[in-house]
């Protein structure tokens, strides 16, 4: 079973949320890193207008190193912070080493979930690295793990895909990026990723399949929608 995530910045809110609710889009992924304005009350609007329309909120402030905005990690954990009580998810980098542990234990102090998340844009990493990021985001306290690897190969996807399932019960999300990864936003469900991100208009990561066409592709396959995390 797997839910739908949708990345989106503070353009054209109103509109992207209304062709979410059509595609039945779950979660609403913030990019707050690549919003144009960051203050706490026009973030503080766009989260009332995601909750509004009964999406589950997951709020990013990506670190630069894994692909967002050259925010320095106070200026990331002041926004996490001031945000926890209206957001429902934090997404906090495996790399981010000095706050995201800070991250993980103020979310769960507010009864909220965590992903810790982990991006190679150039490679898929070996087996046992997977599995030390893995391993140390739930010794951390991660509710959910994600790792997005760039794909060289379908011997990459294969190798993800079964890493994934040995550690199904951990609670993961699993993405291959590019063209040859493609397939991952499909088959990942099966092997017990929880998550599948997607793209309305323009995507955020290389190889996401629009909106529409993912659902449509679901479908076809069979693939549930619905889980709730325990």
């Amino acid at each position: 079973m797997v839910k739908l995530a949708l990345p989106i910045t503070d353009d054209n809110v109103e509109d992207t949320l209304s062709k979410a609710l059509l595609e039945d889009i779950d979660i609403i992924e913030l990019r707050i890193d690549q919003f144009k304005i960051r203050d706490f009350k026009h973030i503080l609007d766009v989260i009332k207008k995601v909750k509004e329309k009964g999406f589950i909120a997951l709020a990013t402030v990506r670190s630069k190193l894994e692909g967002g905005a050259d925010i320095p990690d106070e200026g990331r954990f002041e926004i996490f912070s001031q945000i926890a009580d209206y957001v429902d998810m934090a997404d906090i980098e495996y790399t981010s080493f000095k706050i995201n542990k800070q991250v993980i234990d103020f979310y769960h102090s507010k009864g909220k979930s965590v992903i810790m998340s982990y991006h190679d844009f150039e490679k898929t990493p070996s087996d046992d690295y997977i599995q030390t990021i893995i391993n140390e985001s739930k010794l951390m306290g991660a509710d959910i793990v994600k790792y997005a690897f760039k794909a060289r190969s379908f011997e990459d996807v294969a190798r993800v895909m079964c890493i994934t399932h040995k550690n199904r019960e951990k609670n993961l999300v699993a993405i291959l990026m590019g063209e040859i990864g493609k397939v991952s936003r499909v088959i990942a469900p099966v092997f017990g990723s929880l998550i599948t991100y997607t793209f309305i208009g323009q995507s955020f990561a290389p190889g996401q399949l629009e909106a529409k066409k993912l659902n449509e592709l679901l479908e076809f396959f069979n693939i549930q929608k619905g889980w709730k995390l325990d």
